[in-house]
C-alpha cells in the first residue's frame, strides 16, 4: 500500500517538474477556460497531496488500512438499475445488486440472473425504501429470484432510512450528512449496527469529498457514480478520474451502475 511519505515525494517530484510558479498556474487556470489543466504536473501533484491527506485520517473520509469488524459485506458493489448485463466488464470480486424498483424489474429474468451470477458469484438486490419500491420488494425478489443476503436499503433521505430501518434494512447505500443522519442514526452505523456504502456523486457535485463523520466501523468505502444527466446537472465523470484523485479504491468502494462505458467497467479493478 502506497504510504503518505511516497505520495508526499511523488507530489515534489511532479512540482519540480513544471516551470509555472503555483501562482501562475492558477492565474491560467482563471484566465483561460481552454487551458487543459488536468495534464499538468501541478495538477498531478495535487492529485497525490489529495491521497496523502486521506491517508492521514482526516475525520475518517477513507477506509482506514485495518478496519475494525468485517466490512466486505458492504464493499465493492454495483448497484445496478436498467441493462445489467453491462457489468459483466467489471471485475469478478465485485457484487452485483439489482433493483427491485419495478421500473427495471422486467431487466431482471432468470436467465439474466444466471449470467450475473456465473461471472460474480454473489447477487444481491437493493430499493430505494419510498413508495411505490417498499424494502420489502426488495426482499420478496430476494426470494423470488434466490439472491443473495438480505436486501440493501437507500438513505439519501431520513425518511428513506427510516422506511428501510424500520423494515429491517441493515445495510444502506445513500448519505450520512446531518440532513439525512442526525446522531442518534448515525451512532448506529457507528457502531456497526447499520453498515454502508456511502455516496460520493462528483458528477452532480464535482467538488464533494468524503465526509464519514467519523463512522468508519460502519463504513465500508464510497459508492462513485459516473453518469450523465441534464435533468439533474449531472455530468459525466469517469472512473479514471476518482481513481486519479484517490477518490475511488478497488475492492473496498462501489459504484452506481449506471452511464459507464466499457473503459470505465475495466477501470474498477
Amino acid at each position: 500500500m502506497t504510504t503518505e511519505a511516497q505520495l508526499g515525494q511523488e507530489a515534489v517530484d511532479l512540482a519540480q517538474q513544471t516551470s509555472y510558479t503555483w501562482e501562475q498556474y492558477l492565474s491560467r487556470i482563471k484566465s483561460d477556460p481552454s487551458y487543459a489543466y488536468k495534464n499538468t504536473s501541478w495538477f498531478k501533484a495535487g492529485g497525490k497531496l489529495e491521497q496523502a491527506k486521506h491517508l492521514s485520517g482526516d475525520g475518517g473520509t477513507t477506509p482506514p488500512p485495518s478496519p475494525s469488524g468485517d466490512l466486505s459485506s458492504v464493499r465493492a458493489r454495483i448497484f445496478l438499475a436498467q441493462s445489467p448485463l453491462d457489468c459483466l466488464a467489471a471485475p469478478s470480486w465485485m457484487v452485483p445488486v439489482c433493483t427491485a424498483d419495478s421500473t427495471y424489474r422486467s431487466w431482471y429474468s432468470p436467465q439474466v440472473i444466471a449470467e450475473l451470477r456465473d461471472h460474480f458469484g454473489t447477487v444481491e438486490a437493493w430499493c430505494d425504501c419510498r413508495n411505490p419500491t417498499p424494502y420489502s420488494q426488495a426482499e420478496q425478489m430476494v426470494e423470488e429470484l434466490g439472491l443473495d443476503g438480505s436486501a440493501w436499503g437507500q438513505c439519501e433521505t431520513t425518511g428513506e432510512l427510516e422506511n428501510g430501518y424500520n423494515a429491517g434494512a441493515r445495510r444502506f447505500i445513500g448519505n450520512i450528512d446531518v440532513n439525512v443522519m442526525n446522531d442518534t442514526w448515525l451512532s448506529r452505523v457507528k457502531t456497526g449496527e447499520i453498515k454502508m456504502t456511502v455516496e460520493l456523486y462528483r458528477n452532480v457535485q464535482p467538488w464533494m469529498l468524503p465526509d464519514w463523520r467519523n463512522a468508519n466501523a460502519g463504513i465500508g468505502g464510497n459508492c462513485i457514480a459516473c453518469y450523465a444527466s441534464e435533468t439533474e446537472g449531472a455530468m459525466y465523470t469517469p472512473v479514471k478520474a476518482y481513481k486519479d484523485l484517490g477518490l475511488y479504491v478497488a475492492q473496498h468502494d462501489s459504484v452506481y451502475g449506471v452511464g459507464l462505458t466499457h473503459q470505465d467497467w475495466l477501470d474498477l479493478a
